[in-house]
């Protein structure tokens, strides 16, 4: 990958050679959990081209605005011309952006912040984060730059969000050659790397029989990333999740896939136990019968601090099979000293969803001893 600003901006960190900073975060994964190559999958993202979200500060200079990143572990902000990591046509808009805000004063004045937000069919949101209240003048040029730029535009100020088009995009990934259709919203969470996201999703169903009877509880499913290809191996999933328009996404993305055997919950990871332990009653829950559930699988991605919670980890061990997608090998270590007293791991895969950088995620499945 060639970039005018690589290892200055923060956004990158290990060397430029693709193949060698995921050969190296590669082999500190091993060294980690004391596994061998071949008992690791390993899975490549694009070395360029690769992320569907970017979020930038600005740098004013002779009157000019710029993009800014800050450098690693620092609060200044360096100037940046692009932004290869980007998929190639949010780059191009990123381009034809600054060129807009730099001629438009009522685009430009107190702007200080920018969010893009794209996918693999194309469509994309760009968010203006501003010190200022938006006015109705304000969105008159936004309405243009929208039009000139093919995007949908979203003004933020404290207290204040207006939307130009909508505040979501439609996303399509070919899952084993099936197509799953997705509402992905701004603010709410998407995997930044569809190449690998893709990847991961394909692993997690290779290591599954083609059609089981019984039923799967997925906690932290946020807007069903992976949930809606999982729906076709389970009999009926459960999936969790603790934000409430993630989950109203989830159930519009069951609805635009023809999808019926998912059930969605607004619970927290505490509430999910409570519910499935009848320690509670909960409103929401009034029209799902949890009874009718027959799970043999868990399904967890949690945050990048993990689980982290011997009450949680232990609710989890009930399961006979576990999945466990994690952002962090460090916290995913800590997680495994209690999972592994009752589980074997049975698979793993790495990917690399964000080149360049220190993070890599993992896929493990877990069965029980």
């Amino acid at each position: 990958m060639i970039c005018e600003s690589f290892l200055e901006c923060g956004g990158c960190q290990l060397p430029q050679e693709y193949n060698k900073q995921f050969e190296q975060k590669f082999e500190e994964f091993l060294e980690l959990f004391g596994f061998k190559s071949n008992d690791v999958e390993k899975f490549f993202s694009p070395s360029s081209g690769f992320r569907a979200r970017g979020e930038f500060r600005l740098h004013t200079e002779n009157n000019k605005i710029y993009l800014s990143m800050n450098p690693y572990g620092q609060n200044n902000r360096v100037k940046i011309s692009t932004c290869p990591i980007l998929l190639p046509y949010l780059q191009d808009k990123l381009t034809i952006l600054l060129l807009h805000i730099n001629a438009n004063p009522v685009i430009k004045d107190k702007l200080y912040g920018v969010k893009i937000l794209g996918g693999l069919r194309g469509e994309a949101i760009i968010t203006l984060i501003y010190h200022k209240k938006l006015d109705l003048c304000w969105e008159e040029n936004a309405l243009r730059l929208a039009q000139e730029l093919e995007c949908f535009i979203i003004g933020r100020s404290k207290g204040e969000r207006r939307i130009i088009g909508r505040d979501f995009i439609n996303e399509t990934l070919s899952i084993n050659g099936e197509k799953f259709f997705y509402i992905q919203k701004e603010g709410n969470f998407s995997q930044p790397n569809p190449y690998i996201n893709t990847q991961m999703i394909e692993f997690v169903l290779s290591k599954l029989p083609a059609a089981l009877s019984t039923d799967l509880l997925e906690m932290y499913c946020g807007s069903g990333n992976f949930t809606l290809a999982l729906s076709k191996r389970f009999n009926k999933i459960l999936a969790t999740e603790v934000v409430k328009s993630a989950i109203k996404v989830l159930e519009k993305n069951a609805e635009n896939n023809d999808i019926h055997n998912i059930t969605a919950a607004r619970l927290s990871g505490y509430e999910t136990i409570e519910a499935l332990d009848r320690q509670r009653a909960f409103f929401r829950l009034r029209e799902i019968d949890l009874d009718k559930f027959n799970f043999s699988h868990i399904f967890i991605d949690p945050p990048r601090s993990g689980i982290c919670d011997l009450d949680m980890l232990n609710f989890i061990q009930r399961f006979d099979s576990i999945i466990y997608i994690s952002c962090n090998p460090l916290s995913l270590k800590e997680d495994l000293k209690t999972l592994q007293k009752t589980h074997k791991i049975e698979h793993c895969g790495v990917f690399d969803q964000f080149p360049y950088t220190h993070h890599l995620e993992c896929g493990i499945i877990l069965k029980r001893l």
